[in-house]
């Protein structure tokens, strides 16, 4: 072999060798739409504001931060969440709460942006759903699993009146409870490339904890409706 045909193919080698790798995105939102939201809806004395969703530190990133061993972790720049992981976890439970009819003609919301943030709405929420995620390990090796651990609270603003203009930390905790969820990630999806079934499968696992933490939520609403009767703020 010549040099220049030596030389073409060391060069396309060297071309293969640094192509950028693809970015796969992933989203813990269901696949499945929740039902419109009825007329009015975010005007609505009704409304279940969500938020604010905090995450730990280190997740707070659009890259994938995987557990490796005991006490490694690994980041993994091309496996990348649609957006910030605390407005992601926000509009899948606000998805999932909003599939079926809450007590009381409730409406789940996250606000205008969806952020995550809990200070979206245009007014005060006269009930809410904070969220702190104490864990969300995504694990891919020896097999793909999860171990997430979910603080959630639901509050209101109290019903009386002498306590005055609502204010940032003036709502009242009606139920509050630790969900945790690990285990195997789910099964195989069709349609979903090799590579990335492992990857696939942590996220839908993922989702499935926060499904389960909207499902608490919704039997808080049912088990707490006298007692947010009394305690809680009726917007006229």
């Amino acid at each position: 072999m010549t040099m220049t045909r030596w030389s073409l193919v060391a060069a396309v080698a060297l071309v293969a060798g640094c192509s950028t790798p693809v970015d796969h995105f992933h989203t813990l939102r269901p696949s499945i739409a929740p039902a419109p939201a009825p007329a009015g809806a975010h005007a609505t004395p009704h409304l279940l504001a969500i938020g604010p969703v905090t995450v730990p530190v280190a997740l707070g990133r659009d890259e994938w931060v995987i557990r490796t061993g005991d006490s490694g972790a690994m980041v993994y720049d091309h496996q990348l969440w649609t957006q910030a992981l605390g407005a992601d976890i926000a509009q899948t439970l606000v998805d999932y709460l909003n599939r079926d009819p809450l007590p009381d003609g409730l409406w789940a919301d996250a606000g205008p942006t969806g952020s995550g943030s809990g200070a979206d709405l245009e007014r005060p929420a006269p009930l809410r759903v904070r969220v702190q995620v104490l864990r969300l390990d995504s694990i891919l090796a020896p097999a793909p699993a999860v171990s997430d651990q979910v603080r959630w609270t639901l509050e209101c603003l109290p019903s009386d009146p002498t306590l005055g203009p609502v204010e940032g930390g003036r709502y009242r905790v009606v139920r509050t409870a630790v969900r945790d969820a690990a285990g195997p990630a789910p099964s195989i999806e069709a349609g979903v490339e090799a590579s990335q079934q492992g990857f696939d499968r942590v996220a839908r696992g993922h989702s499935d904890t926060v499904r389960l933490v909207a499902e608490d939520v919704a039997a808080a609403l049912r088990a707490s409706a006298p007692e947010r009767a009394r305690e809680c703020v009726v917007v006229p």
